[in-house]
């Protein structure tokens, strides 16, 4: 029996969110091998784009797509599996600062080669397509700030 939509706008939030599951689940297959989950290669991104330099856990924190995330405990993880390291700030000792070692920066890029088709999961839609549909995504995000 097919599931009875109330309207459109509930078909939309639908759509939107079973794709949002795809997209993460189709990212979460391709890090699988590199034991890393999608919010793990995030972080390890952000933290990429600065090296050698570091971030704070709350500058990490604004860089993340997910503004729910549990900072504490993916740097935790991160940290386990040596991919990160806490510093202590020398200017000052109660901020602590997040970093890839080489090892780690060299390890991310490895993992960054392997995505550089990850727009294939969209290349079937024309350019008007994304142009629109970034546009549509964009409004919604900017509406529910407000």
């Amino acid at each position: 029996m097919k599931e009875q939509l109330v309207n459109e706008y509930h078909r939309l939030i639908k759509n939107l969110h079973q794709t949002d599951s795809y997209i993460f689940n189709y990212f979460g297959q391709k890090l699988a091998p590199f034991d890393l989950s999608v919010q793990q290669y995030i972080t390890l991104r952000r933290l990429s784009e600065v090296y050698p330099n570091s971030l704070t856990a709350g500058e990490l924190k604004e860089k993340m797509n997910d503004i729910n995330s549990d900072m504490t405990r993916l740097t935790d993880r991160l940290v386990a599996k040596n991919l990160i390291v806490r510093e202590v700030d020398s200017q000052n000792r109660r901020r602590v600062n997040l970093r890839l070692t080489e090892e780690s920066y060299q390890f991310v890029e490895t993992v960054a080669t392997n995505f550089k088709n990850f727009e294939s999961i969209v290349s079937h839609l024309t350019d008007e397509e994304v142009s629109i549909m970034n546009t549509l995504l964009e409004k919604i995000r900017n509406q529910s700030v407000k």
